[in-house]
């Protein structure tokens, strides 16, 4: 019989893949189609920062590939994979990596001015604003995440 635990991480990751997939075309497509990206410093051209931007690719991108691959670990019904730590240290790490993340995008896009000095809304500035927030919710998740893994290792020992 599956444990509720099992069904809650599930769950969990589901949720996980639908948030990181809203981010990724959101981070992708999300400057009137174009690409919006996380930001990471303020120039005189208001060009984004690419090491900004690959670590955020590589975290939005890494991450939901690494969660699609426990999801069908999951669904295949072993219980192997609860007996390691790859899942704990992974979902560890998002924390930190998908808060990270959401600061950066949070930092630039909150203190963005567009082309026109004097408007202060701006559709680019509100999509990079919900990129930031999602990103700190996916890290919530994540630690969400981890301690169901860490039920899961604890209670196979």
């Amino acid at each position: 019989m599956v444990s509720i635990q099992t069904i809650g991480t599930i769950v969990v990751k589901s949720f996980k893949i639908v948030l990181n997939i809203i981010i990724l075309v959101l981070y992708r497509t999300g400057y009137n189609g174009e690409f919006l990206g996380v930001g990471g410093t303020w120039n005189l051209n208001e060009e984004k920062n690419p090491d900004a931007e690959i670590v955020a690719s590589g975290v939005i991108v890494g991450y939901l590939i690494y969660t699609l691959v426990q999801v069908v670990t999951y669904l295949f019904g072993t219980t192997e994979h609860k007996r390691a730590l790859s899942d704990i240290v992974m979902n560890f790490v998002g924390v930190f990596l998908w808060i990270a993340v959401g600061a950066v995008a949070l930092h630039y896009w909150g203190g963005y001015q567009g082309e026109q000095q004097y408007h202060f809304v701006y559709s680019e500035k509100q999509v990079g604003l919900a990129v930031g927030a999602l990103c700190v919710i996916q890290g919530a998740v994540y630690l969400l995440d981890t301690a169901l893994s860490v039920i899961h290792f604890t209670k196979e020992m």
